[in-house]
């Protein structure tokens, strides 16, 4: 240990350009030995020691890069020194590595403090719930209502498992979709995500912010017909004598027995329909176009347009995730806004549209998030309440 230290203080003196031209090379004779990366470490553990102020950390690459320079006028002046000078330049470069090292390592940690400041006010993450509005008018909170039966329709039970799914199960008696069974409608605000398994075994995802409306009942229905507002994501189930229909804004949806995610949000100028499985028929006012797997129909004012897209991101919200390879900022922030259930504003000079990519739980705290897109050094956040601000 002795000898580490005093390799250590010989290292610090080095730095300083207080070293002779002896002690240089029984340094460099040291990094080149098989111990090297006990010096390296016992730099770091004294870094770590330290208490320098920001000013001390942007100093240290160029006091590094100034003594390697005067060096190279050394051995310029005096030729004797010439031959040393390779081994100089390699324990230069060490010590730069090193003191680099050391200096990302202080500069990480000076960006937890100011995070820690930013983000005092962090925001918790969404949660699993929703309402249901029956025929009847009657509403239900899905979060306050325990597991089982919640309520009972004519023909149709509906419960609550233990992960808060809703589920419909139709009596032997069946019912009648119009007449006796009703409409009912289920809702997310911000911050509330929920999935439903419809009578006829479709299995539906609702994203934050979004409406699903749909008959109690399928049964005597020619068509099994929903509305969607928000985002959706379907399992429905095969059943060739009974088209499903999901109709929203500006367009219907018809399968028969498929896999696929729709994103119909007001707030956006595109609806997107994108399929994993089966086969859809997208219809607007003026065209409609037939999906494969693997690709998205994007309705706009105008015209439906396809694309092949990476389905996992697409629907990477309904599996607990946030990511995104070419999304713009004000899209993703649309999406953190949805489920944290907070407001969004930009300050002058902010690129709203410059593309991100990245993915990161949903289950976070919303500091967790603007963090991975801090990374990128283009843009900032700062959090006040339920506000998010974001700065260059």
């Amino acid at each position: 240990m002795k000898d580490q230290q005093q390799r250590l203080t010989l290292f610090n003196k080095y730095l300083n350009g207080q070293c002779t031209l002896e002690e240089v090379e029984q340094l460099m004779q040291y990094f080149n030995s098989d111990q090297r990366w006990q010096l390296e470490e016992l730099v770091l553990q004294e870094f770590q020691q330290l208490e320098f102020d920001e000013h001390h950390y942007t100093a240290l690459p160029e006091r590094i890069l100034e003594g390697i320079k005067a060096r190279i006028v050394d051995t310029e002046v005096a030729p004797v020194r010439r031959m040393l000078w390779p081994k100089i330049a390699v324990a230069a470069s060490i010590a730069l590595a090193v003191m680099v090292g050391g200096y990302y390592y202080y500069q990480s940690k000076i960006v937890n403090r100011q995070s820690e400041v930013v983000y005092q006010n962090d925001v918790a993450p969404g949660k699993n719930g929703a309402t249901l509005t029956l025929a009847d008018g009657r509403k239900i909170l899905i979060n306050d209502a325990v597991a089982g039966n919640i309520a009972t329709q004519a023909g149709v039970t509906i419960s609550k498992d233990e992960t808060g799914q809703l589920v419909y199960t139709l009596s032997p008696l069946g019912g009648d979709a119009e007449g006796r069974g009703g409409f009912n409608t289920l809702t997310t605000t911000r911050g509330e995500q929920t999935k439903v398994r419809l009578p006829d075994g479709t299995l539906v995802f609702l994203n934050a912010q979004s409406s699903l409306r749909y008959p109690a009942n399928f049964a005597q229905s020619l068509k099994r017909e929903v509305s969607l507002s928000g985002e959706g994501y379907f399992e429905v189930a095969k059943d060739k004598a009974h088209p499903f229909i999901v109709k929203t804004d500006k367009q219907d949806v018809e399968v028969l027995g498929t896999h696929f995610n729709i994103s119909a949000y007001t707030d956006e100028s595109h609806i997107n329909t994108t399929l994993l499985e089966g086969s859809v028929r997208v219809s607007s006012t003026k065209n409609n176009v037939v999906l494969a797997p693997g690709h998205q129909a994007s309705l706009d004012e105008q015209n439906i347009r396809v694309k092949a897209v990476n389905v996992d991101e697409v629907v990477s919200w309904k599996n607990g995730m946030f990511a995104f390879s070419d999304l713009s900022l004000e899209e993703i922030m649309k999406k953190i806004a949805r489920w944290y259930n907070v407001e969004v504003s930009y300050m002058p000079g902010v690129n709203k549209y410059e593309a991100y990519g990245g993915s990161v739980s949903r289950y976070e705290n919303v500091s967790r998030v603007l963090s991975k897109l801090e990374l990128t050094g283009s843009v900032h956040f700062k959090i006040e309440g339920r506000h998010i601000i974001v700065a260059k």
